[in-house]
């Protein structure tokens, strides 16, 4: 991959950001910016160097259709206060469009006749083979954006030489989903703990390091009293941690008792102690930032399946494209 920093871009060059806009809207209004304000660092470079940035994503899933709620108009005032008006231009949402989850070859020459080269900036989106992530690179010079190049080189961190020892916390409620990444764990840390829910779906052998909830139900709304201590006694021994999904049912208040006391202890380990902790995924990141500790973290990962699927292969369908 060619990082931007050697991007040919001067005075007047239309630059393609792929970026990372997925963010909550209600009645207009940005609920929660993480994702958007990573952009920065990308969005300014190209500013900086003469360039103008094509602000391009999709918002929610509106399967080709177009919803008022879900446009990119929305974004505007947020770009305007940040980085100007008129030093950039925003795409409306891609998938207002069905060709781009179709990997459409013309979508792809259209998208690519905007501008002069692109840049990935959405690592979040670069487990799909959609038409802003791989087909366009077939028709531009392509680069990775800052953001992007961090997570990449973050998340090797954990991979290839974490400091031990190393627990993975696994939450949410597809098993399936995230089986590849907690077998692959269960070589290379030292504890993988697992949620409720995913704990009840385990059918396979449970290796000495899976440590499963004591709750374990498919109705259960939150880890007990129990696990939490538990989970608590095993993470104290970390000097890395890795956490990907929300404990509980986070969004009502009565099940969000887990999710928070791991994410506190997590906080405090990483405060006081120095762990490294990577947590990721969009329900992660809404459940600290309900929590207010976003920020107390040492790294944020913007991608769910997306970091789930880099921690299992080592590699993404976007990864590749620009690679190609």
């Amino acid at each position: 991959m060619q990082s931007l920093i050697n991007a040919p871009i001067k005075q007047g060059t239309k630059v393609f950001v792929r970026c990372d806009i997925d963010v909550p809207i209600e009645n207009n209004v940005i609920r929660e910016t993480y994702r958007l304000d990573n952009l920065f660092p990308t969005l300014k470079f190209i500013i900086e160097k003469g360039g103008i940035p094509l602000i391009a994503g999709h918002i929610g899933k509106p399967e080709g259709v177009f919803k008022e709620e879900l446009s990119t108009k929305h974004l505007i005032p947020y770009f305007n206060e940040k980085i100007g008006e008129s030093r950039y231009e925003i795409l409306e949402n891609l998938r207002f469009d069905s060709r781009e989850e179709q990997n459409d070859t013309n979508f792809a020459k259209e998208l690519a006749s905007k501008a002069d080269i692109y840049v990935n900036e959405s690592f979040a989106t670069s487990h799909r083979e959609h038409t802003s992530i791989v087909g366009i690179t077939r028709y531009l010079p392509s680069y990775v954006g800052f953001r992007f190049q961090k997570e990449i080189e973050t998340l090797n961190k954990v991979t290839t030489n974490p400091d031990k020892p190393l627990i993975v916390i696994i939450g949410g409620i597809k098993l399936e989903s995230k089986l590849p990444v907690i077998d692959k764990f269960i070589q290379k840390a030292d504890y993988v703990l697992l949620n409720s829910i995913l704990s009840a779906n385990w059918s396979k052998e449970i290796p000495q390091n899976l440590v499963l909830s004591d709750n374990s139900s498919v109705e259960s709304k939150d880890i007990d009293t129990k696990t939490i201590e538990k989970f608590k006694q095993i993470i104290n021994s970390a000097k890395t941690i890795l956490w990907a999904g929300p404990l509980g049912m986070y969004e009502k208040e009565e099940y969000i008792t887990g999710t928070k006391e791991i994410a506190n202890e997590i906080v405090k380990l990483t405060q006081e102690k120095g762990v490294f902790s990577v947590i990721g995924g969009g329900d992660t990141i809404a459940a600290v930032d309900k929590l207010g500790i976003l920020n107390k973290f040492s790294f944020v990962s913007t991608g769910g399946g997306a970091m789930l699927q880099y921690l299992a292969e080592d590699t993404l369908p976007g990864i590749k494209a620009l690679e190609s």
